[in-house]
């Protein structure tokens, strides 16, 4: 009995394991335009898209430190857009002019996905063994153990303000979010180094 517990611990182990890699942001896809020849952007503003107010400000305020480390010149939104839901058209053209942004980089949550993990349980032994055998192993059996978490989607794009087209996109998966700031930063890094191969930033 005791060594069927240790097996199941193990496996619980090995399942947590696999879900704290999960919850690092992981780039699924990406998409660069293959029209676009300008040169990468030096000046980009962070505009997220969230019911909450304070994530968002979490959200632009470590993203925007993240690019401004990678030498890239990023502004926060919410101090010009401060607006709770969609914004008009004419108050993000003021905001974009009085920074002189080339570039907007916008990221939306776009799917919430409810997955279920079940690690197998312990079989009990052959009623061929007796009574008395089977029923001592029926007792020390493990049933299958559940666990379930959320994936997250969201999709980034990076519009080029010069022809108001989108010049690069990428969505990524993580599991749900406990620290808005941690999981901003880590994001950013993912999608900078990907953005910078593709030479947009």
């Amino acid at each position: 009995m005791a060594f069927l517990q240790r097996l199941r611990a193990g496996l619980f182990a090995l399942l947590c394991v696999v879900l704290a890699a999960c919850s690092a942001p992981q780039l699924t896809a990406s998409w660069r335009d293959p029209g676009y020849s300008g040169a990468p952007l030096g000046k980009v503003m962070v505009l997220g898209i969230s019911q909450s107010d304070v994530d968002r400000r979490l959200f632009e305020d470590s993203f925007s430190a993240a690019l401004r480390e990678a030498g890239v010149d990023a502004q926060i939104s919410y101090p010009l857009l401060p607006e709770s839901g969609p914004i008009e058209q004419v108050r993000i053209r003021k905001a974009l002019a009085k920074t002189g942004a080339e570039g907007v980089l916008v990221t939306r949550l776009i799917n919430v996905e409810q997955r279920i993990e079940v690690t197998p349980g312990t079989g009990i032994g052959p009623m061929s063994q007796g009574f008395y055998g089977w029923y001592g192993t029926a007792w020390a059996a493990l049933p299958p153990s559940i666990e379930t978490y959320k994936v997250l989607t969201l999709e980034s794009t990076l519009w080029d303000m010069q022809t108001g087209r989108v010049i690069w996109s990428g969505t990524s998966d993580t599991l749900e979010v406990s620290d808005i700031a941690k999981f901003s930063r880590e994001l950013a890094k993912v999608l900078i180094t990907r953005m910078r191969a593709d030479r947009v930033l």
